[in-house]
């Protein structure tokens, strides 16, 4: 099993989304994310954007092309 966590700058839960252990890391933070789309869509973008940190584990490139599949506007609000 995989755990995937959105954490805030204090390390506070803010998303969160288990996985079998064979989905890929970039498979289950696109899940993760998906889930939780409303919350991006309703962030203004005049406000500073989220960091998202990654190891390497997962492919900016493709996460970049799924998630703007899911919500184009997306990048705009993710750093």
């Amino acid at each position: 099993m995989k755990r995937h966590l959105a954490v805030d700058t204090l390390g506070f839960s803010f998303f969160t989304h288990c996985t079998k252990a064979n989905v890929s890391d970039d498979k289950g933070l696109i899940e993760m994310l998906t889930k939780n789309i409303g919350y991006f869509q309703s962030k203004p973008v005049n406000i500073p954007k989220i960091t998202i940190l990654l190891d390497h584990g997962y492919h900016l490139e493709y996460l970049r092309e799924e998630l703007e599949k899911v919500y184009p506007q997306m990048m705009t609000k993710i750093l």
